[in-house]
């Protein structure tokens, strides 16, 4: 257990009141209790700061308060980044330290297990399958034949890799997500539809994390990638032959049809969809709800269906609650000039 000096000394804050106070967890600054480590970084929550029971607070170094602070202050140059590196360090303590392979595993007798790994209940791992140091394997996730997993990386329970899957260093791939299966590909007939065999793979690239119940598909030739530092969401969909550039973040409910290619640094909110085979250039930011139909430039940042322009959309969205009165208007002006009255 750390207290309040020692967290300053460990992120090289600096202390502001009594530092003597254990800490045991974190909490937001209007739930904190005595024994939490909370943050302040954006001053709407400033208030918050004169009545919270938090044991220490972070806060930017140039904060000047406007009231009494009961609760103990810890400058920083960046409040956020400084709780996002302690609360790293608090889940690692916190993760399971023993090692070793679960005795309901089911694992293929070609598969070499590093010492350091963790394999949980009822896995199954095929074939062929590459695993780099220290990965965790959580129970019930399915591994198939030929996968390569990285070093230091983990994958919550029930998590599916099909065979051929590339994963990175250091990825967290979360609950329920589906890996590799077969891209949406039917060749149209007179007597229906014929499916396309899928014969691609994905590769995933270092530090990814994918949130529960995403599906990356198979390519249908060649690979779907997701490049390093990519960030997805849960329930996000990325089709077959897709590209994801390094360090673009992906909202809930995204999707992306085939072989779209979103450039590096790319923000895309939530229910995002990109239709097949478009480029949204670097550093883009698409609002929730935005449908891409087009191509978009680097530095674009749109919003709606189709997307456009965000003083674009906004003043449409706006215009929309007045269309009922502009078309009652329109239809008596054209009934007018149809009866010759003014």
């Amino acid at each position: 257990m750390y207290t309040v000096a020692d967290i300053a000394k460990l992120i090289g804050g600096t202390l502001e009141g009594d530092g003597t106070a254990q800490l045991q967890g974190f909490a937001g600054i209007e739930q904190a209790k005595m024994g939490d480590l909370s943050f302040l970084a954006n001053m709407k929550y400033e208030p918050y700061l004169y009545t919270t029971h938090a044991s220490a607070v972070l806060v930017d170094e140039r904060f000047a308060p406007t009231q009494p602070c009961s609760t103990t202050l810890i400058r920083v140059a960046n409040p956020y980044e400084t709780l996002s590196q302690l609360m790293r360090l608090y889940v690692s303590q916190q993760e399971p330290h023993w090692t070793g392979v679960h005795p309901t595993a089911i694992i293929d007798p070609s598969v070499e297990i590093p010492k350091e790994c963790i394999i949980g209940p009822y896995v199954c791992i095929e074939a062929d399958v590459k695993l780099g140091e220290q990965v965790v394997i959580s129970a019930h996730c399915v591994i198939g034949a030929n996968c390569s997993i990285g070093d230091h990386t983990t994958l919550h329970p029930r998590v599916t890799l099909y065979s051929d899957s590339i994963i990175g260093h250091h990825c967290r791939i979360h609950s329920g997500t589906v890996i590799g299966a077969d891209g949406f590909g039917f060749a149209p007939t007179d007597h229906g539809y014929d499916k396309i065999p899928q014969i691609g793979h994905v590769e995933i690239g270092d530090h990814v994390e994918i949130g529960a119940n995403s599906c990356i598909d198979r390519a249908t030739m060649g690979v779907t990638r997701i490049a390093s530092g990519v960030k997805i969401d849960n329930l996000v969909q990325i089709a077959h032959n897709c590209t994801v550039d390094e360090h673009t973040v992906i909202a809930a409910q995204a999707g992306l049809a085939g072989s779209a290619h979103i450039k590096e640094w790319c923000q895309l909110g939530g229910q995002v969809g990109i239709a097949g085979h478009l480029t949204v250039g670097d550093h883009s930011r698409l609002g929730g709800q935005t449908g891409v139909l087009g191509d978009l430039q680097p530095h674009s940042i749109v919003m709606g269906t189709p997307a456009m322009p965000v003083g674009k959309a906004l003043r449409a969205f706006a215009t929309l609650p007045k269309l009922p009165e502009l078309m009652r208007r329109v239809d008596k002006l054209e009934e007018q000039a149809s009866s010759g009255t003014k």
